[in-house]
């Protein structure tokens, strides 16, 4: 909740490897972007930090090596006795506060949790982090430069977590990120976008000026359902439990929320990713496949396409910067799909021609020869079909004033463009928060009905 006599503002929360960085990537944030597709492709997050003082590139992003000496104990106190995780730790000096926790030196360990840090040692010129204690009342503490950075004014509270391994990069930690719009229709409430949890695969730096910039995705490219090539006869097995079986082995859930699913009496998988496999079944299928947190996701575009749409979009209305429409009917407009298969043991065929409401009786029939056992199944994937192709006859592209509200999946009114008006689904969506700004680039096709 925020004050409702607040301005506007959009912030961001962010935990690299688990700790909370929010303070401190709030104050060097360049922008940060975050990719939200609806299916088949991987979510993106992207973070650029000014890194002028050197702190991101050297200290939170590297560490220090286990070979490193530390630097000479800091004597402490603590006022319970025997320092211990989420204690209060009281230095001699200047006001200072924990930013994040660092790799400990050799013989040392890491100390997470410590809720506040006040008062460090005069003349102490480079900021500590305490990652290490000994002793009870006086207690000396290992520490590593960089960690803990001077504040004016009070001490602030930043709750520590512990970080698995020694790896001394950042690269392959898991990164988590929310995007808040405080006080957004100035009654004190917030919006919240929770976009998810990565992992980091690649790190860059330029200059001058010194900007870091992170790279993360939602299915890492060491994952072994991406990048593994296999080689497997699927038989008597339905879609579902392919996608579970994949998901399964290589340590993700699945869920399936389709009302088709397509029994194979043989599948042939041959030097291919499970998830470029699994694509193409969901794409022959006429299901939409997304990959996200661990999570494989098999779905009906229709169900998304049927629910609410979230808001309106006006030509003319103030949050409305740009706008492009546009219409194509190169394999994408068909009057009607037929299914026929003739079953070469029996002689039997089976056929089925599945014609939407106000179709057009001028444009192309889409053929479809396809092995299929029952009427209902050619039904089906007539329908589904028909719907792969014609979903992208009237597209659109907007750029906004940012709106958490508005990620892939959801519906939106879009209203004033004459022939382009009508119900849209978000593909895409493209969050953007900068520290001048909070803007979002939408790109959508229009919702089929009958499909």
């Amino acid at each position: 909740m925020s004050k409702s006599d607040l301005a506007r503002r959009t912030e961001i929360a962010v935990k690299i490897g688990g700790v909370d960085v929010t303070d401190d990537i709030n104050k060097y944030l360049l922008q940060l972007t975050y990719t939200d597709n609806e299916e088949d492709k991987t979510d993106d997050l992207q973070i650029s930090i000014d890194d002028r003082e050197g702190i991101w590139l050297e200290d939170w992003l590297s560490g220090r090596s286990e070979s490193d000496t530390p630097p000479p104990p800091v004597p402490v106190k603590s006022a319970g006795g025997e320092l211990k995780t989420g204690d209060t730790v009281e230095f001699t000096g200047g006001n200072h506060f924990v930013s994040s926790v660092a790799t400990a030196p050799a013989g040392g360990s890491r100390t997470a949790g410590l809720a506040k840090l006040t008062n460090i040692a005069k003349g102490a010129r480079q900021p500590y982090h305490v990652i290490g204690i000994s002793g009870s009342s006086n207690v000396y503490g290992w520490v590593t430069e960089g960690q803990v950075r001077a504040q004016g004014g009070a001490a602030e509270e930043t709750q520590q977590e512990s970080q698995d391994g020694g790896d001394d990069s950042a690269k392959g930690a898991t990164i988590a990120a929310v995007i808040i719009q405080k006080n957004f229709d100035s009654d004190g409430k917030d919006r919240v976008l929770d976009c998810g949890t990565f992992e980091i695969d690649s790190i860059d730096t330029s200059g001058p000026p010194a900007k870091v910039s992170l790279k993360a995705t939602s299915l890492p490219y060491s994952s072994s359902v991406r990048m593994e090539q296999k080689t497997k006869a699927w038989e008597k097995i339905k879609l579902s439990a392919i996608a579970g079986e994949i998901a399964s082995k290589n340590g993700m859930v699945c869920m399936f929320e389709s009302s088709f699913d397509p029994l194979y009496d043989r599948r042939e998988q041959v030097q291919i990713s499970d998830i470029v496999f699994l694509q193409g079944l969901c794409k022959n299928a006429g299901i939409s496949l997304k990959v996200t947190e661990g999570i494989i996701v098999l779905f009906d575009e229709n169900t998304y396409e049927q629910k609410p749409a979230v808001r309106e979009i006006k030509r003319g209305a103030a949050d409305v910067k740009t706008y492009r429409f546009g219409t194509s009917t190169n394999d994408t407009k068909y009057s009607k799909c037929r299914v026929s298969y003739t079953d070469p043991a029996t002689g039997q065929t089976i056929e089925y021609t599945y014609t939407p409401r106000n179709a057009d009786p001028e444009a192309p029939v889409l053929e479809i020869n396809e092995r299929v056992k029952t009427r209902e199944e050619a039904r089906n994937l007539a329908m589904r079909r028909l719907r792969q192709k014609n979903k992208a006859e009237f597209t659109a592209e907007f750029t906004l004033v940012g709106d958490v509200r508005l990620v892939a999946g959801v519906t939106v009114e879009v209203i004033g463009w004459g022939m382009f008006d009508g119900k849209y689904i978000i593909e895409t969506a493209v969050h953007s928060v900068t520290a001048s700004g909070y803007t979002l680039q939408v790109k959508l096709r229009r919702v089929l009905e009958d499909y």
